[in-house]
């Protein structure tokens, strides 16, 4: 592939796998047409590659990140309301908060305390929770990392980590 197409191309790959933009506005900014478009995705198996990017633990904790920054900020944005007899004006400068139940605050109310928890709950458990493929990435990193030094021992490394991750899978 030539450079300049080998720039569109990865260019293009960003942004439909990234991105997630449609074939039709992938070629409108790459500048690549849309029959070339489609072609890279079914070659490149674009499709799965996409699929993979929504549920890697970094693209998932991203997400759970965002909602619960958006939730955070959805509640502090809002404005405070008082339960307040008639005749009297929060916007006066004698009024006194203090006095007056606060009917919706810049706290959470119980759905939201409940989706805060579940989104922490969540971020909590993929941040210190080891998936079964991450151990086998580990694994893998290090047999490649030992093996050219001592292939016997990454041999016997090898053995005792597909041992290891049979007992986990079970």
């Amino acid at each position: 592939m030539a450079r300049r197409k080998e720039r569109e191309y990865d260019y293009a790959k960003m942004l439909f796998v990234n991105e997630r933009l449609t074939k039709k506005e992938v070629a409108r900014r790459s500048g690549v047409t849309q029959k070339t478009i489609a072609k890279w995705v079914e070659d490149g198996k674009w499709e799965d590659l996409r699929k993979s990017m929504l549920v890697t633990k970094d693209n998932q904790l991203t997400r759970l990140y965002n909602q619960l920054e958006w939730l955070n900020n959805h509640i502090a944005e809002r404005d405070v309301i008082y339960d307040l007899p008639a005749g009297v004006d929060p916007k006066d400068k004698d009024f006194n908060p203090s006095k007056y139940r606060v009917l919706q605050g810049k706290f959470a109310n119980s759905k939201e305390a409940d989706s805060i928890a579940k989104i922490t709950a969540a971020i909590n458990k993929l941040e210190t929770e080891t998936s079964l493929a991450d151990t086998v990435q580990v694994a893998r990193s290090l047999i490649d990392y030992i093996r050219p030094d001592n292939p016997e021992l990454s041999k016997e490394i090898t053995e005792a980590f597909d041992s290891y991750i049979n007992s986990l899978a079970n």
